[in-house]
């Protein structure tokens, strides 16, 4: 009967270990509030600038981040031309779009059948800086942020064109999402 005492003290002891913690935290989940990162400040969206040739892909991205920061900001988005807080300026510099996947032609007759992209991928480099909207002054500056994503072609190609666009704007989500995680959370 002397080994019920002994493991009650050693199960008391373990919970009382427990319930006081060990000062463990990971760093990971720790919340870090940017000091830009006020509720209720505005907020400026300068339109993109479309370095790349690909025609429109500043709107998407400018939609794309206006949209995050409505649904998911601690700001007040105000329009072009009026004063605010903060100003918000990005500018695309790169666009990609390469084949990945090949499917080989499988015409015997014709010889020159080498065959077509099966999947492509579509890359966007993008720098955004965050302004002090009253000094003009920059607080962050991100250089270089790359995503990309990849898509099935079909050997409908009329469908390209419109299967690329719904591509840009995951992108733009993904970017804007991204981006606004990183600023809100004043990560470096």
């Amino acid at each position: 009967m002397r080994p019920v005492p002994s493991l009650i003290r050693s199960l008391l002891a373990a919970c009382l270990l427990l319930a006081s913690g060990c000062g463990y935290h990971r760093l990971d989940r720790q919340q870090r509030a940017a000091a830009w990162a006020k509720p209720g400040e505005t907020i400026r969206l300068a339109r993109f600038r479309n370095l790349t040739p690909r025609l429109g892909l500043e709107d998407r991205f400018t939609k794309a981040l206006e949209n995050r920061v409505v649904a998911a900001s601690p700001w007040r988005l105000v329009a072009q031309g009026e004063p605010s807080r903060w100003v918000l300026q990005g500018t695309l510099e790169e666009y990609k779009s390469r084949p990945i996947g090949l499917t080989l032609g499988s015409d015997k007759a014709t010889k020159a059948s080498a065959g077509s992209a099966s999947r492509v991928e579509v890359a966007v480099v993008a720098s955004v800086e965050l302004l002090d909207g009253q000094t003009g002054a920059v607080v962050l500056s991100r250089r270089g942020l790359t995503f990309s994503n990849q898509y099935r072609v079909d050997q409908n190609f009329a469908s390209f064109d419109s299967r690329e666009l719904q591509i840009i704007e995951s992108l733009a989500d993904d970017f804007a999402e991204s981006f606004l995680t990183q600023l809100l959370e004043g990560s470096d």
